[in-house]
């Protein structure tokens, strides 16, 4: 049987949806985008479910700061497993990610000139 495809670049969280759960009470769709190649992927977070406690910290985070995260791996075309097992690895404010992530991508153009 196939594994999950694991995602090959580190992802940063773009957007978190509190929504009502077609099974009652509510789940988080968290939206991501991969900061090599800008690819946007999702998943749905359920606080009902075991993998919630490798979540609630990325979410109630992810609210308020910039988060990037590794280690995920794809269940289908753009959405993430989300019994990944998810790892942290920079905590910044959203500004401070935004500005990383404008001169990243930036650079990446600026070389791409280069031997375009």
């Amino acid at each position: 049987m196939a594994k999950y495809q694991k995602i090959d670049e580190p992802v940063f969280i773009t957007r978190i949806d509190e929504r009502g759960s077609m099974h009652g009470g509510h789940i988080y769709e968290v939206h991501f985008k991969g900061i090599q190649t800008q690819t946007d992927f999702m998943t749905y977070i359920d606080p009902g479910m075991i993998n919630w406690r490798k979540w609630e910290h990325i979410i109630n985070t992810g609210k308020r700061k910039g988060v990037v995260l590794s280690n995920l791996k794809l269940k289908d075309v753009g959405l993430i497993n989300a019994d990944s097992d998810v790892r942290i690895n920079y905590v910044v404010t959203k500004e401070e990610l935004a500005e990383c992530l404008a001169d990243f991508w930036n650079s990446q153009s600026q070389f791409g000139k280069l031997f375009g």
